[in-house]
């Protein structure tokens, strides 16, 4: 345990760590023997504020003033591991950040633990309730004071970088690629379509495709039963049907065990409250997570209108994309405006007046050919596009057997 102690310690004689860790990392989270010079650090830090990094004459000089009557030896001691710290290697401001946050949830975990403890033996018949709160906080982040905002410290040469790279995430057919490229981490979407169009197919050829390249993909199920949604994704993803899956199961187990089965977790979830996304997404931290359909989830709170709830689910869509550094594709239904329409855009999507569309970065509409549709074409309308601008529409050829979207 001491030696992430060392190395949080060390870390925040760098102001810049610092002023991002010190809301959350308090001195009595160190050994006894250690707070003296926690609590110079902080002195420090807010008496000397243009040192960008302390060093062992100012620790020194501030710890003789803060405690003029501690011992020589206990004294001395101090300077050692003043000496220990100095003689950690520096590291990068977000790796001593997760340092930071790894140490507060073990302090958590020794918190909960003692209030465990006290419950059992009787000692605090409270406590119950103190360690639902506490393990609330450590499954959503919540940090004691720290920032809901970041300070973006990437230099122009990384700004310009992270702009230009090849995006996180694509869509397995070269003619929406061509034109939208793909997605990043961060990003919020909304896949809608009339009902029996093909809306969750769709969602089962991404999945599967996420899937291929190494993607962990959590897919949330409020409309179809999710059995029958995990089974679409891996008939997706082998690109085969059902009966063929059954009778040739020996022949993709293994792969199914190595590559599908590590990176896709299906929920049966109806009734899920955003709480309860929120929660396991913070846990077990997902590249995609798909919600359909979104505007069935559950949320906290008295809303006199039906819109304002809609509202506020969406924006909850948003957060979670950013704030767990993953996509999050919502899906919708179409209101009856789009009914046999070829193409469709997000006026027509469910409850449209609600402001929904607005937390979205991409919306893709699927429409269909009225009439015999021989060749199960489908057409993907992208019409909102803060990725690149682009808007459209594409075709392409849905595989009913597998689910299975082609080109």
């Amino acid at each position: 345990m001491q030696d992430i102690e060392l190395n949080v310690l060390a870390t925040m004689l760098d102001k810049s760590v610092w002023d991002r860790t010190k809301n959350f990392i308090t001195p009595v989270m160190f050994p006894k023997d250690w707070r003296s010079l926690a609590h110079t650090i902080r002195e420090a830090h807010l008496k000397y504020e243009e040192i960008e990094s302390l060093d062992a004459t100012t620790l020194v000089a501030v710890h003789k003033i803060m405690f003029p009557a501690m011992p020589d030896s206990k004294a001395l001691q101090t300077f050692d591991l003043i000496d220990d710290l100095l003689a950690v290697k520096k590291v990068d401001v977000n790796l001593a950040y997760d340092w930071a946050k790894t140490f507060w949830q073990r302090d958590m975990a020794r918190q909960i633990g003692e209030k465990a403890v006290g419950f059992w033996t009787g000692e605090n018949s409270m406590a119950f309730s103190e360690i639902s709160q506490m393990i609330e906080k450590v499954a959503s982040n919540s940090l004691d004071g720290e920032d809901s905002f970041r300070i973006i410290h990437e230099d122009f040469e990384e700004l310009i970088k992270s702009t230009v790279k090849e995006p996180d995430f694509t869509f397995g057919l070269h003619n929406l690629e061509r034109n939208v490229q793909g997605l990043n981490r961060g990003d919020f979407g909304i896949i809608f379509a009339r009902p029996e169009i093909g809306k969750s197919s769709f969602c089962a050829h991404l999945a599967s495709h996420y899937i291929s390249r190494g993607q962990k993909v959590h897919y949330w199920a409020n409309e179809e039963i999710a059995k029958k949604v995990k089974l679409r994704i891996i008939t997706a993803y082998f690109d085969i049907d059902k009966n063929t899956l059954q009778k040739q199961k020996d022949r993709y187990i293994e792969e199914y065990k190595e590559k599908v089965d590590a990176n896709l977790v299906v929920m049966d979830s109806v009734g899920t409250s955003v709480k309860e996304i929120v929660n396991f997404t913070t846990l077990n931290k997902p590249d995609v997570v798909f919600i359909d359909q979104m505007d069935k989830v559950k949320i906290d709170g008295t809303y006199t209108r039906g819109d304002e709830r809609l509202k506020e689910i969406y924006v909850m869509g948003r957060e979670l994309a950013k704030r767990h550094n993953c996509l999050v594709w919502a899906v919708s239904q179409a209101s009856y405006e789009a009914h046999e329409r070829e193409v469709i855009d997000y006026s027509m999507l469910d409850n449209s007046r609600t402001g929904k569309a607005g937390e979205a970065d991409l919306i893709i509409g699927i429409g269909k050919q009225m009439g015999i549709d021989e060749n199960n074409t489908r057409f993907l309308a992208v019409s909102k596009n803060k990725i690149n601008g682009w808007h459209g529409n594409v075709p392409v050829q849905i595989n009913i057997a597998t689910g299975r979207y082609s080109v």
